[in-house]
């Protein structure tokens, strides 16, 4: 066994992830929320000065420029309660083990006392502050970084960036096999043609 890691789903652990993913993302809803509501105000300062009064529709500008800046403050705390809701309904919450051998990640659902092997086709790995995302045929799982019993963060992450490209150049070894034994009958039909005129 190379690693060994233990994980429980959070909704602490996606509210770090997807503030991290959308970080960018909500900056720039951030610049625009807030510009939006400093242009609400500016309105019903100015119509008010105008008018003499306030009409109800500032209030209501103002009042959705506020709910979006507050939408987007909120932003990763509502995607983590969604992603929860999704793992309850999949029976993914609980603590679970991860052991990770060469070629395989067995991992152990340490309430239910089932386990799963998991051929170790790793595509992609990204680090967070607490957590480590591994992507293994399409679908995600997680590592605490600071509950590993063998091995730790640093040393995973380099062995998993290794074998992603390990198994990169594996894939394009295949696919170069894959071409070349397309062009062989093709190659060979060609050379039997070549014989038959040199007959002729």
């Amino acid at each position: 066994m190379l690693f060994k890691n233990k994980i429980e789903y959070t909704k602490g652990m996606f509210v770090e992830i997807y503030g991290t993913e959308i970080k960018k993302v909500r900056l720039v809803l951030r610049i625009i929320t807030g510009i939006a509501v400093v242009a609400a105000i500016a309105f019903m300062i100015y119509g008010a000065a105008a008018r003499g009064f306030i009409m109800p529709g500032d209030f209501f500008n103002l009042g959705i420029s506020i709910l979006m800046a507050l939408l987007c403050t909120f932003l990763p705390n509502l995607m983590a309660r969604s992603q929860m809701k999704k793992c309850k309904k999949r029976g993914l919450l609980g603590e679970r083990t991860l052991r990770f051998t060469e070629h395989v990640l067995t991992m152990t659902y340490e309430k239910e006392g089932r386990s799963t092997d998991i051929p170790l086709e790793l595509t992609k790995v990204t680090e967070f502050d607490n957590f480590i995302r591994i992507t293994i045929g399409g679908r995600s799982t997680f590592l605490d970084k600071k509950r590993f019993e063998i091995g730790d963060a640093a040393a995973f992450v380099t062995w998993a960036e290794d074998k992603i490209a390990e198994n990169a150049e594996k894939e394009e070894e295949a696919l170069a096999l894959e071409e070349t034994e397309r062009e062989a009958p093709a190659l060979e039909d060609g050379e039997a043609k070549t014989e038959e005129s040199d007959e002729n």
